[in-house]
């Protein structure tokens, strides 16, 4: 089986095979996806699966590239035969309801996340249409005001929606993570550092004077990416 053909069992599994809900899923245009699954065969490019990648959560990077062991590293989403859909643009696009379980909402951090869910330190909140996530945090300070892309900003007082990572020999640079370190849990960017050792944390509120810094990985307790947030306003 090639990339091409294990696109496409991504496309029918997930997407119910619609490639144009698949394109619009990771950023790029259907003719794209319909060259590389369609007659053409063309080879996707290290943008095109570096996208497959950053949008589909769980899919197995070693499947994706080599065709060695299963789609999912974990069990997907159901999809529905259905085609009956409200709005292409929508993240669950062919995919049936969500049912909305809860998860922790964890007040405190001492080391890492899971030992902070488990003290109890925490309560169980229900958070609508994002099915899999693990546990959720409330952002303090103004450092991931995004004004360049609203809707990637963070403002004070968010919550946060976040998976667990447990791979560490795969990150996601440039996506946003919860950190928990030495010094409590950080909300930031993540990029490679020049210094072995480090990683590189970066705010999107730098005109406000938040500095991108370098971090020592044997600071870092635990990592998890952020899949989404959520504000609340009191009137």
């Amino acid at each position: 089986m090639s990339i091409n053909d294990r696109i496409q069992e991504i496309i029918d599994s997930l997407y119910s095979g619609n490639k144009r809900a698949f394109s619009l899923a990771i950023g790029v245009s259907p003719s794209v996806i319909e060259n590389i699954v369609g007659k053409r065969k063309s080879n996707p490019s290290f943008d095109v699966t570096n996208k497959i990648i950053s949008s589909i959560e769980d899919i197995n990077i070693e499947w994706l590239m080599t065709g060695n062991g299963k789609m999912m590293n974990r069990t997907p989403y159901p999809t529905s035969d259905s085609t009956s859909i409200l709005a292409e643009e929508d993240v669950i696009y062919g995919k049936t309801s969500l049912s909305f379980s809860t998860r922790p909402f964890i007040n405190s951090v001492s080391d890492t996340f899971g030992n902070a869910i488990e003290s109890k330190s925490c309560n169980d909140i229900s958070i609508p249409f994002i099915g899999e996530y693990d546990f959720c945090l409330r952002v303090y300070g103004d450092g991931m005001q995004n004004s360049e892309n609203v809707k990637k900003s963070i403002n004070d007082q968010d919550i946060i929606i976040c998976r667990f990572w447990k791979n560490r020999s795969y990150i996601r640079w440039g996506e946003v993570y919860a950190l928990s370190t030495t010094d409590g849990y950080i909300i930031k960017k993540i990029m490679p550092s020049e210094k072995d050792g480090f990683i590189k944390c970066i705010s999107f509120n730098q005109k406000a004077g938040y500095e991108s810094y370098d971090l020592p990985l044997h600071e870092i307790f635990d990592w998890a990416i952020v899949v989404g947030t959520m504000r609340i306003t009191v009137w």
